[in-house]
């Protein structure tokens, strides 16, 4: 990899397995951001099955929020296979609710997909929009 022409570095990761769900915030005029959560991958496209909340959210309101989707059985899991660390998801969603919340300048931010087991949910790809 390094004799490829410009190359400065190379990063080797460990593959995670697990469903793609995103997280995100976009900011809406004076009425702050609006959070918003749901399959991720293709499937936020797709599917387009996404719920939403204006930040700050509580622990309980992101719950509320994951819980409020049509795919939430995939988040509980299905046909012998685990869900998702739901409590982790809520987790992302009250952090991010809370650094748009506290940092206004960001106009958009998006992670997607977050790769989820039963036991971790890792940032795959992160974007951020800055004023």
């Amino acid at each position: 990899m390094m004799k490829i022409s410009g190359a400065k570095g190379v990063l080797i990761q460990e593959m995670k397995k697990g469903e793609e769900f995103f997280a995100g915030a976009v900011k809406k005029g004076n009425f702050g951001h609006l959070v918003l959560c749901g399959m991720g991958g293709i499937f936020v496209e797709i599917i387009k099955d996404i719920a939403n909340g204006l930040a700050p959210l509580s622990k309980k309101e992101a719950e509320k929020m994951i819980q409020s989707l049509k795919t939430y059985p995939i988040i509980q899991g299905y046909r012998g296979r685990a869900g998702i660390n739901e409590v982790a998801f809520a987790d992302v969603i009250v952090c991010l609710a809370s650094l748009v919340h506290l940092a206004p300048e960001i106009e958009e931010i998006d992670l997607n997909p977050l790769i989820g087991n039963e036991k971790e949910l890792v940032v795959v790809d992160a974007r951020i929009r800055v004023s």
